[in-house]
């Protein structure tokens, strides 16, 4: 197996780059944030709500997932979990956080650390009974990144959820959603010339001050 070669094979830096001009980003990272999450939708990024959740537990081991973002006000980033998953267990522990955008078609990469609290019991309850059905199921089950000893115990648990979910559908149990308070917030873009573009947010005495930074 050579996977350098394999890697040598992939083009690297071969979209069509919008420019990043500095001078006239806003003063306030979450305009930033809005403007190109905005921009990655109108020029068709592949699912760009996703992004890299990374936590680590109480021992410092770091833990890291795809996840999606499911609302930003203008002062966090929301998602939810199950609370008794290996994140939500991590986040009981340590609230640090890292959330990490990347949308290849357009070279940006965006990335957000910060500190994660759970909403309040109404305000989960709310999101939870939004859900389809089915997605409320799947977060009843209440044990993800457990071991599983087969499909059908999956299949088994999924369906005694549903079960739990028609007979109580305001029942939500362990869904929580989180929100990302950042204290840091960097926006990558890329150029082919290598000389790529970084601009670097951080709250200091609770005010947003941007800068450069190096390639």
């Amino acid at each position: 197996m050579n996977i350098k070669a394999l890697i040598y094979q992939s083009p690297a830096l071969s979209g069509d780059y919008p420019d990043f001009d500095t001078t006239k980003a806003p003063e306030d990272p979450f305009k930033t944030f809005y403007e190109w999450f905005e921009h990655a939708v109108k020029a068709g990024v592949l699912e760009p709500s996703a992004f890299v959740f990374s936590t680590a537990d109480t021992e410092g081991e770091p833990s890291a997932r795809i996840v999606n973002l499911r609302d930003m006000t203008p002062e966090c980033f929301i998602i939810g979990s199950n609370s008794e998953s290996r994140k939500g267990r991590d986040l009981e522990g340590d609230a640090s956080v890292a959330m990490t955008f990347y949308w290849r078609e357009t070279g940006r990469q965006i990335r957000i650390t910060g500190r994660a609290e759970a909403a309040s019991e109404e305000e989960n309850r709310k999101d939870f009974l939004h859900r389809h059905p089915g997605s409320r199921a799947l977060s009843l089950t209440a044990k993800q990144s457990e071991s599983l000893g087969s499909m059908e115990e999956l299949k088994e648990g999924i369906q005694e959820a549903e079960k739990m979910v028609e007979e109580n559908p305001d029942a939500f149990k362990t869904w929580t959603l989180y929100k990302v308070i950042p204290s840091h917030m960097e926006f990558f873009q890329a150029r082919k010339d290598l000389a790529h573009v970084r601009l670097k947010y951080e709250k200091v005495d609770g005010v947003w001050q941007k800068h450069l930074l190096w390639p």
